[in-house]
């Protein structure tokens, strides 16, 4: 490297998946951040650095001006770069101080310990393993980035800036809550106004924030079981009265001395978690008229309403309501991807507003760039487009996975008739999903034990989830057969 220059000591790393312009800046920002380099010091050439890291010196000279543009580096003279004065290069303090060791007692702090939940866990890595059969992840592959990509850029231009980037308070983007309004709830059969639909980060919030509204010691709520596991800990935690409700084919029994004597009743009836049943419309109406006879409010969590692809799907819970009891919760996780973080919520005016006051104080609103970049999605057809991309390979990878299914008799399955993204697996009674589930990962296998769902103290443990929404066609049967292999491994 000439003299006068800093040393540049890093290489292009062609295994990731950033750019090699965005590695060079990367890089530069980093070492600016942490005093690697300083105010002043001068940076190679763009040609020097080209040859150095074996790219090309229009890539350098692109980098070299998105760091000028954001104020890092600054051209000198008439061919080099230097660290900009104005860097924000981190400060080291005079003196620092870290105690030895942690002096607090953190056990006499906590007044509760989420990290003792019964909760699912999900591998970050879970692209690292040859079979993620692992139910929640998206394909990339499957996603139209460039659209997004556009769709980001049309949110952040000039135009779009002022409403987006500004402190929405209480409100939500128009065009998105018109979106949900207008297309995502009529396809459920769904009729509401825009004062009626809370955006939420994700459905969770939107269920955390039902719960926070609703549900005290006093209450007594209903669930399915199996269930969620994620909103059953989190009931746990506000009343002590949760009865449950068994499963079958048909979605969950309804057993009507329950449901009359409970405040609340939390179902996911067009596709139950995770057994995939639908409910039959006999007992949705039974529920609806038990919930108007008795007072009884119903959450209907359609986490999945999307992925139809074999038949259409059952009108929604809340298309049959005539009398306002039912609270519906929507997500864009599935259908886009879970990072999106974008549910809602649609309810009474009376239950938004209080809905609305109290996601203020919470996190005030879901980020104004990510709802205007969907909405620009939606309203473009982009996502009428990934929704129908997303179908034709879900429909082929579930009949590949249920083809294997059917011709091994050690595991039955269960499926939602409209398609989805998983099927519920009961194994022999002498299987530990859980011992599965290790065993499995050693062999690149990813799948999701089923003990969480029940509400037992002991509760079954043959039961396991797999799902195909992230494991491309190609690779399900080889993936499967290496699953009953294990299965067979662990047979006594």
């Amino acid at each position: 490297m000439n003299q006068g220059y800093s040393t540049v000591l890093f290489q292009i790393d062609t295994t990731q998946s950033a750019s090699k312009q965005t590695q060079i800046r990367e890089f530069f920002v980093t070492a600016i951040l942490n005093r690697s380099l300083m105010p002043g010091d001068a940076l190679p050439s763009t040609r020097v650095l080209s040859e150095q890291l074996d790219v090309s010196r229009n890539t350098v000279i692109l980098a070299y001006q998105a760091l000028t543009d954001s104020g890092y580096i600054e051209p000198k003279d008439r061919s080099g770069f230097i660290v900009s004065p104005e860097a924000p290069v981190g400060q080291i303090p005079e003196t620092l101080s870290q105690p030895a060791d942690d002096q607090v007692k953190w056990t006499e702090k906590f007044v509760q310990k989420p990290s003792k939940l019964n909760i699912i866990s999900k591998p970050l890595n879970w692209r690292e393993y040859d079979f993620p059969f692992n139910y929640g992840q998206a394909d990339s592959t499957l996603f139209s980035h460039s659209e997004w990509r556009d769709c980001a850029r049309q949110a952040l231009g000039i135009r779009d800036f002022g409403i987006t980037a500004g402190d929405f308070g209480y409100n939500d983007d128009p065009l998105l809550v018109d979106y949900i309004c207008s297309h995502s709830l009529p396809r459920r059969g769904i009729q509401v106004k825009p004062s009626q639909i809370l955006v939420t980060m994700g459905a969770q919030n939107a269920l955390f924030l039902l719960i926070q509204l609703l549900v005290s010691n006093d209450k007594k709520v209903v669930i399915e079981d199996p269930f969620y596991p994620d909103l059953r800990e989190l009931l746990k935690r506000h009343t002590s009265h949760i009865r449950t409700l068994p499963v079958d084919d048909d979605g969950v029994i309804i057993d009507d001395d329950i449901i009359a004597s409970a405040d609340m009743v939390i179902v996911t009836p067009s596709h139950q978690c995770p057994t995939t049943a639908t409910l039959s419309r006999d007992r949705r109406k039974n529920l609806l008229a038990l919930a108007q006879k008795h007072d009884v409010l119903v959450v209907e969590d359609d986490y999945e309403f999307e992925m139809n692809f074999i038949e259409a799907p059952s009108p929604a819970l809340k298309s049959m309501d005539d009398s306002g009891h039912v609270i519906y919760v929507g997500s864009f996780s599935k259908s886009l991807f879970p990072g999106l973080r974008l549910g809602y919520l649609v309810a009474s005016e009376q239950l938004i507003e209080e809905a609305r006051s109290l996601r203020h104080l919470m996190l005030r609103h879901p980020p104004g760039q990510t709802q205007r970049t969907a909405a620009y999605f939606m309203a473009l057809g982009h996502y009428d487009a990934q929704i129908k991309r997303l179908r034709r390979h879900f429909s082929n990878r579930r009949k590949i996975l249920h083809e294997n299914l059917d011709q091994e008799n050690l595991l039955e399955e269960t499926g939602a008739h409209f398609g989805g993204t998983s099927f519920w697996i009961n194994g022999p009674e002498w299987l530990d999903a859980r011992t599965l589930a290790e065993k499995a990962a050693e062999q690149s296998i990813l799948i999701e034990p089923g003990h969480h769902f029940f509400n037992a103290e002991t509760p079954p443990k043959n039961y396991f989830r797999m799902a195909y929404s992230s494991i491309h066609e190609d690779k399900i049967t080889h993936g499967f057969e290496k699953l009953v292999d294990c299965v067979k491994s662990l047979k006594p």
